[in-house]
C-alpha cells in the first residue's frame, strides 16, 4: 500500500483513504474515481487488480498522464456503453471508445469523518440505439458496510479464522435529455486471476456471448451457473436479471493456504429495462449481470460488473438512487465456503 500511495503521489493523484473494519483500508482516487485495495498488513498488495506498472511510477503515469481507464480497482460508469462508448456496433471493436468525461472524467471529492463522496457533472453524446445528447449528474458515497453475518447465529463459528471487512456505494444519478436516451449506473471490479465466479439464479440459465464464445468456462450447477476466471482467454457473458437473485461472488484459487472471497449485493430488479445490448443483438436487454474476462492483452485481469436500474426519458424517471455492496473474507477455501454457502445459496459439493 505505501508503494502505491507513493506512486500515486508520485503522479499527482488525490486520494482518500478509508478504514473498514479490521485493520482493513481503501484508497480512493479523485482521477477517475476508482477505489483501490482493500489493503491490510496480511494483504499489502491489495485485493482488487491493478496493473503492474504501478511498480513503476514512471510507467503509471505515462497510464494516467494518457487518460486511460484502466488503472485498476473498483469504477462506477455510466451506461449502456453501447451508447455511449460505441460509436458503430457494426464495427463494435474497431469503434469502442470509453468517454474521457465518463473516466478519468472530473471529479469533486469529499472526504470526511467515515465516507468519501465523489461528484462529476458530465455530457453525453449517444449513439446507435438513438442519437443526441444527455446531461448527467452523477454522486457516489462511499462507507464502510457491516459484515452481513453480523445476526446470525452462526456468524462467530463462520467467522472462524476468517478476516472480513466491506463497503457500499451510494449511487445517485440524474439525468436530462430531449431525446429519448437510456441511463443507468454501471459498476466495474477488477479482479485477480485465477478463480470462480459463482452467479445463483433461481433457475439456472446460459448467458449471452459479447466476443468470443464463452465455451467452457461457463458451466451451469443445480444453483446457478459458474464461470473460470483466468485472465488468458477472452471473453464477456451476460445474465438477464429475472433468475438472478441480486447477488454473486469471486471465490480465488487458494495460495499460500488462503483464498479470497467477494460477494456483490446490488439491487437487482426484474421489472427495470436494463437497457445494456450486447452489440451484434439490437433490443436484446433485460441483463443486470456482465462478466469479462481479459486475454492477457489488457494485464489479464477479470471483471465482476452489474449494472443498475435503467432511468431517462422513456422510463418516466430522470432520478435514481442504487446501493451496491461489497463483501469480501479472506481465509482458508473450506471456511470461505461455507460463508458462501450461506451468502450465494450454493452447494460446494457439486
Amino acid at each position: 500500500m505505501k508503494e502505491i500511495l507513493n506512486t500515486f503521489d508520485y503522479c499527482g493523484m488525490r486520494y482518500g483513504i478509508l478504514e473498514i473494519g479490521d485493520g482493513w483500508k481503501l484508497v480512493i482516487t479523485q482521477q477517475g474515481g476508482h477505489v483501490f485495495g482493500p489493503f491490510s498488513d496480511r494483504y499489502p498488495e491489495g485485493i482488487f487488480w491493478i496493473p503492474e506498472s504501478i511498480h513503476s511510477p514512471d510507467s503509471y503515469k505515462k497510464l494516467v498522464d494518457s487518460q486511460v481507464w484502466n488503472t485498476g480497482g473498483d469504477r462506477v460508469w455510466v451506461a449502456p456503453e453501447i451508447q455511449f462508448n460505441i460509436m458503430d456496433r457494426k464495427h463494435f471493436r474497431e469503434t469502442l471508445k470509453t468517454p474521457k468525461t465518463i473516466d478519468p472524467g472530473e471529479f469533486s471529492m469529499e472526504h470526511s469523518g467515515n465516507t468519501v463522496v465523489l461528484k462529476q457533472s458530465i455530457d453525453l453524446e449517444s449513439h446507435n440505439t438513438v442519437t443526441g445528447m444527455m446531461h448527467v449528474e452523477f454522486g457516489r458515497t462511499i462507507l464502510k458496510a457491516l459484515n452481513p453475518l453480523k445476526k446470525l447465529q452462526d456468524c462467530t463459528a463462520l467467522m472462524q479464522e476468517v478476516s472480513y471487512c466491506g463497503y457500499e456505494q451510494v449511487l445517485d444519478l440524474s439525468v436530462e435529455s430531449e431525446q429519448e436516451i437510456y441511463a443507468e449506473s454501471w459498476n466495474l471490479l477488477q479482479i485477480r486471476p485465477k478463480g470462480t465466479i459463482y452467479i445463483p439464479m433461481y433457475q439456472p440459465l446460459k448467458g449471452t456471448d459479447h466476443y468470443e464464445q464463452v465455451g467452457e468456462h461457463e458451466y451451469l450447477t443445480e444453483h446457478g451457473v459458474c464461470l473460470k476466471i483466468t485472465g488468458d482467454s477472452r471473453y464477456k457473458i451476460a445474465y438477464k436479471s429475472a433468475v438472478l437473485t441480486g447477488r454473486f461472488g469471486y471465490l480465488s484459487e487458494e495460495r499460500d493456504g488462503e483464498s479470497c472471497l467477494i460477494i456483490i449485493n446490488y439491487p437487482n430488479n426484474p421489472s427495470a429495462m436494463y437497457s445494456e445490448e450486447p452489440p451484434m443483438l439490437e433490443g436484446d436487454t433485460g441483463y443486470s449481470i456482465h462478466v469479462y474476462n481479459d486475454d492477457g492483452n489488457s494485464g489479464g485481469f477479470a471483471e465482476m460488473e452489474c449494472n443498475m436500474q435503467t432511468i431517462g426519458r422513456p422510463t418516466g424517471l430522470n432520478h435514481s438512487i442504487e446501493r451496491v455492496a461489497k463483501w469480501i473474507f479472506t481465509g482458508k477455501s473450506d471456511k470461505l465456503k461455507l460463508i458462501a454457502e450461506v451468502l450465494l445459496g450454493y452447494g460446494f459439493e457439486e
